[in-house]
């Protein structure tokens, strides 16, 4: 059986309600900039700090945080025109705009705060200022090469998130749970991100003749809910 064949399977033994889309209000931001802050902010920690992060900036400058399309979506420019003053400054920028500190990793990595500038410069030089122009440019990996090249991107992982925080329905962000799903699924110890990304994605084409509702990002969701729930024992929350 092949690597898709085995994935398929093991999906159809393993995951219920394959047809029900995803929910929550962390997949309603407003404004695209807010998925960057989302996506920079959570990796590698606990979500609620994360919440908070965007929570406090919605609060600061006056921004609407959920109900997407219902309110005014600030774009990917007004998000740099906040920023911009403090370039090169990027301490003053995670204590007065983000309140928050943490870095891209414990070793080498730089703030937060400067990933998340990085970040959305990458969006603005390549035309992506709203949800529109992200759906419109689909799975762009010029852009997310530039994203990779950010100290403490390379794993891609900020990019897929954003991409589903977007509403980019082929969105997979292949992390630890995920790539622990795929490899259960092939039998074998270990699974590299890009493969199990890619496997997930062809596993929501070959799915959706009997569920025609599933896409990549809600697939990617499920498989990540099960196994946060089953190998792990905890609650299924917002993802992190």
């Amino acid at each position: 059986m092949t690597d898709i064949g085995k994935l398929v399977a093991y999906i159809r033994q393993t995951l219920d309600d394959l047809n029900s889309p995803l929910s929550g209000a962390a997949y309603e931001y407003a404004s695209l900039p807010l998925c960057v802050i989302d996506a920079v902010f959570s990796i590698g920690v606990r979500y609620e700090s994360t919440e908070r992060t965007v929570t406090d900036f919605c609060a600061r400058y006056g921004w609407q945080r959920d109900e997407r399309g219902k309110t005014k979506e600030h774009t990917t420019s007004e998000f740099l025109r906040i920023l911009e003053p403090y370039e090169n400054r990027w301490e003053e920028v995670a204590n007065a705009v983000f309140r928050n500190r943490q870095r891209t990793s414990t070793r080498s990595g730089i703030l937060k705060a400067e990933a998340a500038f990085k970040f959305a410069k990458a969006l603005q030089q390549s035309g992506i200022e709203t949800f529109a122009d992200v759906l419109k440019s689909g799975l762009r990996h010029d852009l997310r090469r530039a994203i990779k090249a950010i100290p403490g991107q390379g794993s891609g992982l900020s990019y897929a998130y954003f991409l589903m925080l977007a509403g980019n329905e082929n969105g997979v962000k292949a992390d630890r749970m995920v790539t622990r799903f795929v490899a259960d699924a092939l039998g074998v110890r270990n699974v590299a991100a890009e493969k199990a990304e890619e496997l997930v994605r062809q596993a929501s084409s070959v799915l959706r003749t009997d569920f025609p509702r599933l896409v990549p990002s809600s697939l990617d969701n499920k498989i990540w809910k099960y196994q946060r729930i089953q190998k792990e024992g905890v609650p299924a929350n917002c993802r992190p």
